[in-house]
């Protein structure tokens, strides 16, 4: 019994809606970031003798709705591999839940591979099957700038890690804000987005050319125009979700968005938000301190690098 570590990942073109909920198919392909600061480390004991799996999060065991998520994912992977046992599944979480930050991603990626260490699965694999628990946990699966191709199937929707030269000084900064859970959750702010928003098929359309101009960009390491793409796709997602009327938005999240574009008048600085209040801001190593002073002294901040994919411990 081994464990491992799955770092998170922030995108910078977003995943917003599935096409196919119960594969967890994209609308459209993602590109993110993996970040070494914030990470989950789980392991997995299958055991004969159990009647049910059972789920220990930071040193409790738990019996809610995040570990009826791991039993029906854990249901999945007996199905797909034609294991019998149930098991013991430990995890420790190293970054808030439920605020935005790809706490999911980490710990279904994590998951993934501890569950099936055994079977000495591939990379495009354990991406395959993270993304059942968690569309994001199939870009966790690998470090660095991730692409995740949307796909028309669970053969076919997978992440890739994008082949360039290391960005050594690209930064994120993560201004959290609040690490309480979040008004309502991805999923439903997705599937009402999905649903409901007269902008959706647009944000979608333009999502996808986001994606090939801001790959080039990464690959060239140009920050302004990652910067730039990056900051108006998520403007983008949330407009798609305000218009019906759902927002994550706090006054501390307009606050910082206010001050980041006033930067970017003389420094390469951007922002970037998922679901939750919490904005990261995209930058360079020259840059971080200039920007940390620019921000409000109440802002709990954590300078991110390009984190590694998974790790067995």
């Amino acid at each position: 019994m081994k464990t491992v570590r799955a770092h998170t990942n922030i995108a910078l073109i977003k995943y917003w809606g599935k096409k196919d909920n119960a594969l967890k198919i994209p609308h459209n392909s993602s590109l993110s970031l993996t970040l070494d600061q914030f990470y989950t480390e789980t392991r997995v004991e299958y055991d004969a003798s159990l009647t049910q799996d059972q789920f220990m999060l930071d040193g409790a065991w738990v019996d809610d709705k995040t570990s009826q998520r791991v039993y029906w994912f854990m249901d999945r992977i007996r199905e797909r591999y034609g294991i019998q046992e149930y098991a013991r599944i430990i995890s420790e979480n190293h970054v808030p839940k439920e605020a935005g930050l790809a706490s999911s991603a980490s710990a279904f990626a994590a998951l993934a591979k501890a569950a099936t260490l055994d079977l000495n699965l591939d990379d495009r694999e354990i991406s395959r099957l993270a993304r059942l628990g968690s569309g994001s946990a199939s870009r966790s699966v690998y470090g660095d700038f991730v692409r995740w191709n949307r796909g028309t199937s669970d053969e076919d929707s997978f992440a890739e890690p994008i082949t360039m030269e290391p960005w050594s000084d690209f930064r994120m900064i993560v201004c959290i804000l609040n690490d309480q859970i979040k008004p309502f959750s991805s999923t439903d702010a997705m599937n009402t987005t999905v649903a409901d928003s007269p902008y959706y098929d647009s944000w979608v359309a333009s999502t996808e050319a986001d994606l090939i101009q801001l790959e080039e960009a990464v690959k060239n390491h140009d920050i302004e125009r990652v910067g730039e793409i990056a900051q108006t796709n998520a403007l983008k997602m949330h407009a798609s979700l305000m218009a019906v009327n759902m927002w994550y938005f706090e006054p501390m999240t307009v606050e910082i968005m206010n001050r980041v574009r006033q930067l970017q008048k003389s420094i390469p600085a951007y922002f970037t938000m998922d679901a939750g209040p919490n904005v990261k801001i995209m930058t360079t190593a020259a840059h971080v301190e200039t920007i940390l002073e620019a921000l409000p002294s109440s802002v709990t901040t954590v300078v991110c690098k390009s984190g590694p994919g998974l790790i067995v411990l």
